[in-house]
């Protein structure tokens, strides 16, 4: 599981592959898992307990459970949005291959969450205008673009899609993305799961 995610950072075109499925489901679904938990359990809590003794702060166990099952779900709805099109356009895509190659596209989801909760919990931490400030803005926007090259790379590689179907794709998932981001604004989560 280790070299596989390993991989999907180092050498993403060896992971995004249709064929090789060795490994590649245990850590989607764990990449896809901690990054949930780590928003919508963690998060919560580390904010609390941080917290707690300056405000009047409260857990919302409910909320976060909500949450956690809104972007485990949101993950599924993706899959099922990239097999449904792969269906459609005749490249014999499997769930399983969908979701095992998917997930690992969850890596800079991670890191998006794990240096939002940093600069969310760390107490006295301001960072509103500056050198800091731009490199914070960077590093989110450098993870923003590396999930947009999973992306490209899932659609070409793994679903192997011709321009047109590429085109469709595209236009499929910015209505299925938006969805699941308002969505997931709405139960509570700070970061996308998409």
């Amino acid at each position: 599981m280790w070299k596989v995610l390993l991989q999907s950072i180092v050498s993403p075109l060896h992971v995004f592959r249709r064929e090789g499925d060795k490994g590649k489901e245990v850590a989607s679904i764990v990449t896809v898992l901690s990054t949930a938990v780590l928003g919508t359990v963690l998060l919560p809590i580390a904010y609390y307990l941080a917290y707690r003794n300056r405000y009047e702060l409260t857990l919302d166990v409910g909320g976060m459970l909500l949450a956690l099952c809104v972007s485990v779900l949101s993950w599924i709805a993706v899959c099922l949005l990239f097999w449904t099109l792969s269906k459609a356009f005749h490249n014999g895509l499997s769930f399983r291959q969908t979701a095992s190659k998917w997930g690992l596209s969850y890596v800079p989801n991670f890191l998006c969450v794990l240096l939002y909760g940093f600069l969310k919990v760390v107490p006295d931490l301001k960072i509103s205008s500056g050198f800091a400030a731009y490199l914070v803005s960077a590093m989110f926007i450098l993870l923003l673009v590396w999930k947009v090259i999973y992306y490209f790379m899932f659609l070409r590689f793994v679903m192997d899609t011709s321009l047109k179907e590429f085109l469709l794709t595209v236009a499929a998932s910015a209505i299925v993305f938006s969805a699941l981001i308002w969505a997931g604004a709405s139960a509570g989560i700070q970061v996308p799961f998409i």
